[in-house]
Order: structure tokens, then C-alpha cells, then sequence
């Protein structure tokens, strides 16, 4: 086996042998350093790890919670997790508006509590009636909503991915998470 050259860390040869579907994709492969990830590709071990340890948590769960419980704070819970979604919606817009790259990490929350919104909404429902308006919102408004926001955050993703080979060639790198220009690069005022 050749040696490795002294600048491979440890994390390098570690990510190394992690299963191919872990590995990170082809475009942060090409990484001349390992602070050039934008994020580590080990953290995706702490993904999978919570992952797993959640499988008997909620196979524990579905066997010992009771059918039916009463909340001492049922229309706080509720009421709080509405005024989440107007923050989340309030900041889609101003991202959207600016222009923003974080608007990919935003919508994404935003389609994300939706879907959560809509599963509650279904699976708590008392009564028929309860349970016929929940599908209809659900079907009719949160779930379309949630998907034009997946849809938002995959398209900003998207670009920003397309757009890193570009600035690759210009000189541009990425160190600490922060995109460095060349040394060249004419300076903003």
C-alpha cells in the first residue's frame, strides 16, 4: 500500500472506509483539503447512528403509548406550532426576497412543518367530520404547499451546486465553510 501523503488526516482515511452510500458525492470528492467541505461527510454518521437508535425507540412507543391522552396544553401546543409556521413563512419571504441562499435551508423547514402539520392534523382528528376536514387540508392545501417548498429548496440547491465548478476554475475556494475569492479577485467597496 502506498503511503499517504502528510496532509490526509485521519478523518480522510476514516471517511475512506465508510460504506459507498455514505460516502460523500463526487463534487466534494475533488476537495484539494479536507476544509474545503462545506460539511463533513462524517457527520452523516451521527445521522445514521440516530437513526438506528430511533427504530426500537419507536417500536417501543407504538407498542406501550395509550390510544388516547389527554394534553394539559392542547391548544398551546397548537397555537405555538401555527405561530412557527408564520416565522418560518415570514422568513421564506424575506430569503425569497433577498435573494438568499439560505432560502434552501428555510422552505425546506417551512415544507417540512407542513407535513408534520398535516400527519397531526389526520392522525388526531376525534370525530368523522374532524378527520374528512383534516384530509381535505391536507390534500387540498398543506401537502401542495409543502411540495412547492421542497421544490423551492431543491431548485436554490441546485444551483448552488451547479454553480461550484464555475467558481472552482475562477480561483474560488472554500475554507472554514466560507467561500474564499482568489487572491486577484477585484475587491468590493
Amino acid at each position: 500500500m502506498p503511503a499517504e501523503s502528510p496532509s490526509v488526516s485521519r478523518w480522510d482515511r476514516w471517511e475512506r472506509h465508510l460504506p459507498r452510500f455514505l460516502q460523500p458525492p463526487a463534487i466534494l470528492a475533488t476537495a484539494l483539503e479536507h476544509n474545503e467541505y462545506l460539511v463533513r461527510p462524517r457527520l452523516a454518521l451521527l445521522y445514521v447512528c440516530s437513526a438506528v437508535v430511533l427504530v426500537p425507540w419507536t417500536v417501543v412507543l407504538f407498542l406501550t403509548l395509550p390510544g388516547q391522552e389527554r394534553a394539559a396544553h392542547w391548544s398551546v401546543a397548537w397555537g405555538g406550532f401555527d405561530a412557527l409556521l408564520i416565522i418560518v413563512f415570514a422568513g421564506c419571504a424575506v430569503r425569497i426576497l433577498r435573494l438568499s441562499s439560505r432560502t434552501a435551508a428555510v422552505t425546506a423547514a417551512a415544507g417540512a412543518l407542513l407535513v408534520t402539520d398535516a400527519w397531526f392534523d389526520v392522525m388526531l382528528a376525534s370525530t368523522t367530520y374532524d378527520m374528512v376536514e383534516a384530509l381535505v387540508m391536507a390534500v387540498l392545501v398543506e401537502l401542495p404547499i409543502a411540495a412547492l417548498c421542497f421544490r423551492t429548496s431543491f431548485r436554490v440547491s441546485s444551483l448552488l451546486e451547479q454553480a461550484r465548478p464555475y467558481l472552482r476554475e475562477l480561483g474560488f475556494t472554500v475554507r472554514d465553510g466560507r467561500l474564499v475569492p482568489p487572491v486577484d479577485w477585484p475587491q468590493q467597496k
